[in-house]
């Protein structure tokens, strides 16, 4: 393949891509306003959705496009394919049972955390923490919690990678604070959140971790922010999360 070849080859794989990310973002859509959105002719995106749609990433229903099952059987091998991540499901019900504020179990992955298993009952979530959904790492809970059980010099990459953007008056945008605050997080036990990346939102977020100290994933429990503000109750919320995930990574040890 010659590289003029290969640049084309990545082009038309991006446009898929970014095709997929614009039907999750608005729930569907027709090839117009695809093609309005994404500034490209009709014809090219009816190109790229008859290739979707024939390996069923997308379905159609009528004229609008959504995703299709092949995403979510994919996606389902990602959230099982370590033991560990099974296992994380079971304890973020468990989580959520016990403190009756959503939680969440997330992983790093190319320097974001990802969403593999959410849990909240009957209420209603927040679109932020949908199952695949991606968060920088500096400014939430579970973030924060898995930088802090990382070695110094990937957490240096990981800022290098994406930067440390500001999403609300309160996320941390210098590297020395928050090196300064993942030291604190050690020696507490446990990462905060208090409105860094979304307004009134507060989480508190535990990361979990193998024998041999190689990050797992964390958990976190998210909730309005005059849930959390009483300082006794936070705390007495971050004890009930370590101890769930002190159980996780002996349970799993013993697997």
């Amino acid at each position: 393949m010659d590289r003029e070849t290969g640049s084309r080859t990545l082009q038309t794989t991006a446009t898929s891509i970014e095709i997929l990310e614009l039907l999750e973002e608005v729930d569907g859509a027709g090839v117009s306003a695809i093609a309005e959105r994404m500034d490209i002719p009709k014809s090219t995106v009816h190109g790229h959705l008859a290739t979707l749609e024939s390996k069923q990433f997308v379905v159609k229903r009528g004229d609008v496009y959504y995703l299709g099952p092949e995403l979510l059987r994919l996606g389902n091998q990602v959230r099982t394919r370590k033991e560990g991540f099974i296992l994380a499901r079971e304890y973020t019900e468990r989580l959520f049972d016990e403190v009756g504020f959503r939680t969440t179990f997330a992983v790093e992955m190319g320097g974001q955390a990802v969403f593999i298993h959410t849990a909240s009952g009957n209420k209603m979530g927040w679109a932020h923490e949908r199952l695949g959904n991606k968060l920088y790492l500096h400014n939430t809970a579970i973030g924060k919690a898995m930088l802090a059980a990382m070695p110094r010099m990937r957490v240096e990459q990981i800022l290098d990678d994406w930067g440390m953007p500001q999403e609300t008056e309160h996320t941390i945008t210098d590297r020395d604070e928050l090196f300064a605050e993942l030291a604190e997080i050690r020696e507490q036990g446990y990462a905060v959140n208090h409105e860094e990346n979304i307004q009134d939102l507060y989480a508190i977020g535990v990361a979990a971790t193998e024998q041999s100290g190689s990050v797992i994933g964390g958990f976190s429990i998210t909730g309005p922010k005059h849930s959390f503000s009483d300082s006794t109750r936070e705390r007495q919320l971050a004890e009930v999360l370590t101890e769930q995930i002190n159980e996780y990574e002996l349970e799993l040890s013993l697997a």
